[in-house]
């Protein structure tokens, strides 16, 4: 065996061990979400329910503007234009972990307030990453094939394919940081307005922590699209 194929078998076994790693990551993400959730929902948080927080958040930081409606599922709770939309288990409960979803969504309406500019450059970003996700791997495919056709266009097609892959990975790291500065806020309102002692403060952050992880988790799977080992399974 010759030093070539000792660096190409490390370099090939380097890349399985990642893509192991990143998968079990992504994988656990999801599992770990849903567990904590489960926990912490136990764990009352106050007297009144969610949507009272709500409104009383609202009332307090937006002067009323913030409205609250429905949406079905679990864990597909999301702010959009003015309007936090509740899963059926958080907006009827009154526990630590649908308070913590609830001031996520109300953390993403502080930002929208505070910094409306950079709010509105990442929406573009976000609507131009899943616009291009959807002809990255086609694309791809066209340029393996003109591989044996026309090696110039080849490279162009798969040059193409390589930047709108990118420009999506970027998208989702800076995902992160905006789900994160959301849940910062979301704590500084449940503190503000829930009247949570120092361990339900802690609790709460553990439910944030575990959601955060599932937009680590989902910059992973953007990551290993090309592998086709990964399922699209986003939390809020």
């Amino acid at each position: 065996m010759t030093i070539l194929d000792i660096v190409l078998y490390s370099l090939i076994g380097v890349l399985v061990l990642v893509i192991v790693v990143c998968l079990a990551i992504a994988n656990y993400a999801g599992t770990n979400l849903v567990t904590v959730f489960e926990k912490y929902e136990k764990y009352n948080a106050d007297f009144f329910d969610t949507i009272t927080l709500a409104k009383n958040i609202s009332n307090g930081e937006f002067g009323g503007k913030i409205q609250v409606g429905d949406v079905p599922g679990f864990l597909n709770d999301y702010y959009y234009r003015g309007t936090i939309y509740l899963s059926p288990r958080v907006a009827s409960a009154n526990n630590i972990s649908a308070f913590s979803v609830c001031a996520h969504e109300l953390g993403h309406a502080m930002q929208y307030r505070d910094e409306p500019k950079k709010m509105k450059k990442f929406g573009r970003k976000v609507m131009l990453s899943n616009t291009l996700s959807k002809f990255t791997l086609p694309l791809f495919v066209v340029g393996i094939v003109c591989i044996f056709f026309n090696i110039i266009v080849a490279v162009a097609v798969l040059s193409f394919a390589f930047i709108m892959f990118f420009v999506g990975l970027m998208t989702k790291l800076s995902t992160i940081k905006i789900e994160k500065e959301a849940s910062e806020n979301g704590i500084k309102l449940l503190q503000k307005y829930a009247n949570l002692d120092e361990n339900q403060v802690k609790y709460a952050k553990k439910v944030l922590k575990a959601a955060k992880l599932t937009y680590v988790a989902s910059f992973l799977k953007s990551m290993l699209k090309w592998t086709m080992l990964v399922n699209k399974y986003d939390f809020y």
